[in-house]
């Protein structure tokens, strides 16, 4: 467990939380686990590093949060809710 106060500048809170759960997961890495994570820590970049060192992720976002999850585009034909990447 890592405690996390959400204060600063918006780029260096992202930094850190991207840290933060990467390093989490270093005894894990390279064996296939799934970390879900909510929307403060769902982060395409993260996830994207994560399945390069086989850990999956999964998590909650916001679309109006810059960098999240929430910027991939919406099927309209399936809505907005309930999608998965």
């Amino acid at each position: 467990m890592e405690m996390y106060c959400d204060v600063g500048h918006e780029d260096v809170e992202h930094a850190t939380r991207y840290k933060i759960v990467y390093g989490l997961m270093d005894g894990y890495k390279n064996n296939n686990y799934i970390v879900t994570c909510d929307n403060l820590f769902s982060r395409l970049t993260l996830f994207l590093d994560l399945l390069k060192v086989e850990v999956h992720a999964k998590g909650t976002c916001r679309i109006d949060c810059k960098g999240s999850l929430g910027a991939l585009p919406i099927d309209p034909n399936k809505g907005s809710r309930g999608q998965v990447w």
